[in-house]
């Protein structure tokens, strides 16, 4: 050995033992085994909590200045197209029909619902995605999905009507409703008798449209037990951003909602407001970030190194002490 390389040697802090000198004992091979399966499920723990994503919210004041919301809707209504109107008020005053330029297409009631029934409940809700997911599924698709309801109406008593649009709103509370002819507003009168507003809503939304990811009103169906229904749904919009660990962003609204449904025996029940489905909806001024990360992987490596270190180190502890004690104990 060369001098530098003595020199070198000189400086190791991990002593050896010659061979000689060692014994292998079956209590020593047995502690190795079992120190290695810990090690090697510490280290399984710490890749699994590596490779987890976590989530932070944050939460700030609105400070978007923009003037319009747009509002994205398609249900089905077992009532014929033509005994409904679709309407839209907001606080400023606003006021207008939505009955043209919003797709009303005569479906057949009976098997529109029975394949909205087996649909109700079929989708993960946002709230259990992880935020890559939620931004991978938004951007698969920005198209209302075409749904193949049959069209083919046979009695009246089967007709439904699908209403499907979206639609730019003034970014203030409002109002969007669904009303039979004749109730609130002028034109033909509509008989109690007539009205069904049994409903099935497809899709409900606030902000550029994202039909993948599923909202809280998506799919569900919702029966009127009596003609004259009151359908009532306060909608609180929050404004979010989702942003994830490659730094993707994604602009949309989150709401929550309340439901309220009371059947009528007459008209004369509701107090002077026509029956139908409302959808109340107003906007919070709270905006909402949530941020997907992960650990670094030098913590990683770093908190790799230290359990399995630790570990072998208490062990060697504990099986020479141990030793010890059985000797002194001899």
């Amino acid at each position: 050995m060369s001098a530098w390389a003595q020199a070198i040697a000189r400086l190791d802090a991990f002593s050896k033992v010659d061979s000689a000198y060692q014994a292998r004992s079956p209590s020593g091979g047995f502690l190795s085994v079992v120190v290695l399966l810990a090690m090697a499920l510490m280290a399984a723990s710490e890749l699994r909590d590596f490779m987890r994503y976590r989530q932070t919210h944050e939460f700030a004041v609105d400070t978007d200045i923009q003037q319009a919301l747009q509002v994205n809707f398609a249900m089905v209504v077992a009532m014929p197209c033509a005994l409904m109107r679709v309407d839209l008020l907001d606080a400023s005053g606003s006021s207008r029909s939505l009955n043209i330029g919003t797709l009303m297409q005569p479906v057949s009631q009976k098997q529109a619902f029975a394949l909205g029934s087996s649909r109700s409940g079929s989708m993960h809700p946002v709230a259990d995605m992880h935020v890559h997911d939620i931004i991978a599924e938004a951007r698969r698709s920005r198209q209302m999905p075409q749904e193949n309801m049959p069209t083919t109406v046979g009695k009246l008593e089967d007709a439904a009507c699908r209403i499907e649009g979206s639609t730019m709103v003034n970014k203030v509370a409002g109002l969007f409703h669904i009303t039979a002819h004749g109730h609130g507003y002028g034109g033909a009168y509509v008989p109690s008798h007539m009205m069904n507003f049994t409903h099935y809503i497809e899709e409900l939304s606030f902000g550029q449209l994202y039909p993948n990811l599923d909202n809280p009103l998506d799919n569900t169906l919702h029966v009127a037990s009596d003609h004259v229904a009151d359908f009532r749904y306060f909608i609180s919009i929050v404004p979010t951003t989702y942003i994830d660990a490659r730094a993707r962003r994604l602009l949309t609204s989150q709401y929550a909602v309340n439901e309220y449904y009371k059947p009528h025996t007459d008209l004369s029940d509701l107090g002077g407001r026509p029956p139908g489905i409302f959808l109340e909806y107003g906007l919070e001024s709270i905006a909402v970030t949530v941020r997907e990360h992960r650990g670094s992987f030098v913590a990683f490596i770093v908190r790799l190194c230290s359990a399995v270190s630790g570990l072998f180190v208490t062990a060697g502890i504990v099986y020479h002490a141990a030793a010890r004690f059985m000797n002194a104990a001899l």
